[in-house]
């Protein structure tokens, strides 16, 4: 996790951000079986194990008790704009999240009662996702792997595809939407989360990042809303609309933040 510490230290100026207070009443419990009061060695123990994977992104992700796990980027806010476009029943069906982090989308889709949930994320990240994994015993099919290493002989195809935050991290990122693709069933949904440029004038276009962008040198191309749609379509996807539009991170240029949702025709 050293190298996700540095450029969570670049960016934040701490490589351990507070994700803040909450109230452990009104989180999602991510398992049924989640203990109402932890021992005080219990406590100590998931606290101390807890620690030993900073910097959280993700959360909030309740751990039992009232011992929770904050997270900078707060998904339980994004999730209220994926409430609505996710069913809430996905009994028969398998879904597939890409870049999960630390898990935060692929445990709410499994509390949805998909068939089978594959959960990809390359970097270290998967050790927070598989701690949590350890305490929930959801099923969840966490694997180490990026979205090059996705393979519809080897892994099936999908009813769901979701990804969020990572195409601006691609030098190519035409090749990831192909992937998606692929592994998105006929008649599937693809639900693409991304930083866009801001600005209706800029919709259009895309611009190239050499450098950085808000310290973090993973940044390559960032998209305008009407150039994202355009790669979504020129992969085969059938573009339904748009949600969840709002600012995007601090930086060298101003950002929105926003969801495509899109079909793979039958």
């Amino acid at each position: 996790m050293q190298q996700i510490r540095g450029a969570v230290r670049r960016q934040l100026g701490t490589d351990k951000p507070d994700g803040g207070a909450f109230d452990p009443s009104e989180l999602v419990r991510f398992s049924p079986e989640l203990p109402e009061s932890l021992s005080a060695d219990e406590r100590a123990r998931l606290s101390a194990e807890a620690d030993e994977l900073t910097p959280w992104l993700q959360g909030p992700f309740l751990l039992g008790g009232d011992l929770i796990v904050g997270g900078t980027w707060r998904n339980d806010l994004r999730w209220t704009n994926l409430e609505g476009e996710v069913p809430q029943n996905l009994s028969g069906q398998r879904v597939l999240d890409v870049g999960s982090n630390a898990g935060y989308d692929p445990f709410m889709f499994n509390l949805r009662g998909p068939d089978y949930v594959l959960a990809c994320e390359p970097y270290e990240f998967i050790e927070q996702a598989q701690f949590l994994e350890s305490v929930y015993r959801t099923g969840v099919d966490l694997q180490k792997i990026g979205w090059q290493d996705l393979d519809p002989e080897r892994h099936g195809r999908f009813q769901l595809v979701h990804c969020n935050g990572v195409l601006y991290h691609e030098l190519n990122p035409v090749l990831l939407l192909s992937r998606l693709y692929e592994m998105t069933e006929p008649g599937g949904t693809l639900l693409l989360g991304s930083m866009m440029l801001a600005g209706e004038e800029l919709a259009e276009l895309a611009r190239f990042v050499p450098g950085a962008y808000y310290g973090d040198e993973t940044w390559w191309w960032v998209p305008g809303s009407a150039a994202l749609e355009g790669m979504i379509e020129s992969v085969g996807f059938t573009v339904q609309g748009s949600f969840g539009h709002g600012d995007g991170p601090p930086g060298e240029f101003p950002t929105s933040n926003g969801y495509f949702r899109a079909v793979r025709p039958a």
